[in-house]
């Protein structure tokens, strides 16, 4: 291998270094926003579990005013 391969390949190595500490910034920060939105969706479950259980207190008292308006 001539020296000018060597040297030729050593800047690739050195880009592809660079390239795979930028890559790995970019895995980084995804992770940091994966994690946010996780948080956002158990949020939203609790929500939703909340809301539920008010439409299931909604339909036990229309089914209490059908109920009396059939008296």
């Amino acid at each position: 291998m001539s020296e000018s391969n060597v040297i030729a390949n050593q800047k690739t190595i050195i880009q592809n270094q660079k390239t795979v500490i930028a890559n790995q910034g970019a895995i980084q920060a995804n992770q940091k926003t994966i994690k946010t939105n996780q948080a956002s969706i158990l949020k939203n479950q609790s929500g939703i579990l909340k809301n539920q259980g008010a439409l299931t207190a909604i339909l036990k008292n229309q089914k209490e005013i059908l109920a009396l308006l059939k008296k």
